[in-house]
């Protein structure tokens, strides 16, 4: 038998380093793959969704459900599958089982001529894509290095805005030149799913974990009443939430209803208002570590009244395109914001339950102020026109995400 000498034994431990290092690298540019298109898929079918169950004729409580069980499906079942996929240590199952059914289902939209069986499906489609969002992050966090995750995560929110700008532009331009928006959107994202899911089964293999390494603890063992920081934050972002998602089928209204906008101009609005966050959010980034985080969150918060006041008064597309410019580099702040105040106020061995609560809690927020927003405007036009009810109501969400805004200041 073969004696190898330590010298031996430490050239075969470095080989061995190195070729896991190449093959991680390989995985990564996986990853970057998976992330584009799985940005490909969001940004071709999630700002026409309810747009498309306007044209089905959904009433405005049926919008607001719309909304609210969308997000609550979302929000709700990744902490479901990220307990799961923890348990059973198979993240990639998740990621390509979750990219498979929500690509089958966004097809099956297609079909759909009904606006509860629609409703039902785009609540489907959340549930199964919330499968790889937990499980996606779990992954890669074990094959990128610390000093690389920084940017590995700039990489994908770089790539993130990427797929979904031009997915959206698409789906604008093909309704531009008279084809069917709805089918190339759903198709598109239907299609870039599947490849996804096909290219992390081919590249993408399990991980070899310790059950028991890096097992996150239950809600009944956190430690939530010690902190009071991050309690007080939850509060003001569950009420701050309410009052944000009251405005989502408002906004769905009055751009079909009211702007009589096309696909092709609603698809404008959705490309400014991404492209000016993650440009305003690249330009003064650096700027943001001299403030403080509830500075930063009261700043956005409060400034994302202006967005309901704009659609209240001057609903036209000149005015839109404007408010959406600015509120896109409001928006970005408050969520780097909001996710900054929950690792920075959270213990260290619990930052991932703790933030999994705060997206149940504040999706749960998005259920309620959606559907009571649509409830609210089917009654107020049994009274009242169209225009003054959806006014009313954008009044009352500007108060609120103003008011509440400027309690953010308070946090510290």
């Amino acid at each position: 038998m073969e004696a190898y000498t330590s010298r031996d034994l430490v050239n075969i431990s470095l080989e061995v380093a190195s070729m896991n290092k190449d093959k991680n690298k390989w995985i990564e540019h996986v990853l970057y793959c998976k992330a584009l298109l799985d940005s490909i898929h969001y940004g071709a079918s999630s700002p026409f969704i309810p747009i498309y169950a306007i044209e089905l004729g959904a009433s405005p409580i049926e919008i607001g459900i719309l909304y609210s069980l969308s997000n609550l499906s979302l929000n709700f079942f990744q902490v479901i599958w990220g307990y799961l996929s923890d348990r059973l240590i198979k993240y990639v199952m998740f990621i390509i089982l979750g990219g498979f059914f929500s690509s089958i289902t966004m097809a099956a939209l297609l079909f759909v001529k009904s606006i509860t069986v629609f409703i039902g499906l785009v609540t489907f489609h959340s549930m199964t894509a919330s499968m790889s969002i937990p499980t996606f992050v779990a992954y890669s966090s074990r094959l990128i290095s610390e000093d690389r995750w920084r940017r590995f995560i700039e990489n994908i929110n770089s790539l993130s805005y990427l797929g979904w700008v031009l997915a959206t532009l698409a789906v604008g331009l093909s309704s531009l030149l008279g084809l069917s928006g709805f089918s190339t959107g759903f198709s598109i994202a239907s299609i870039s799913g599947i490849t996804g899911s096909i290219i992390t089964w081919i590249f993408c293999k399990e991980l070899n974990v310790d059950p028991e390494e890096g097992y996150l603890p239950s809600i009944k063992t956190l430690r939530i009443r010690r902190c009071i920081k991050f309690l007080n934050f939850l509060v003001l972002s569950v009420s701050f939430g309410f009052f944000l998602s009251m405005a989502w089928p408002l906004f769905t209204i009055t751009l079909t209803k009211i702007s009589v906008l096309s696909l092709f101009d609603i698809s404008i609005l959705d490309i400014v208002f991404g492209l000016s966050g993650a440009a305003g959010l690249a330009l003064i980034r650096d700027h943001l570590t001299l403030v403080k985080t509830s500075s930063i969150l009261a700043l956005s918060g409060s400034a994302m009244a202006l967005i309901p006041l704009v659609y209240a008064f001057s609903p036209y597309l000149l005015s839109l395109v404007l408010i959406h410019a600015l509120i896109g580099v409001f928006g970005a702040l408050y969520d780097a914001a909001s996710l900054a105040y929950v690792l920075e106020n959270t213990p260290i061995e619990e930052k991932g339950v703790y933030t999994a609560l705060y997206n149940f809690s504040v999706g749960s927020a998005f259920f309620c102020g959606s559907l009571v927003a649509g409830y609210i405007l089917e009654i107020l036009q049994q009274s009242w026109s169209l225009e003054a009810a959806l006014t009313t109501l954008y009044i009352v969400t500007a108060v609120g995400r103003f008011v509440i805004g400027l309690l953010y200041r308070y946090l510290d």
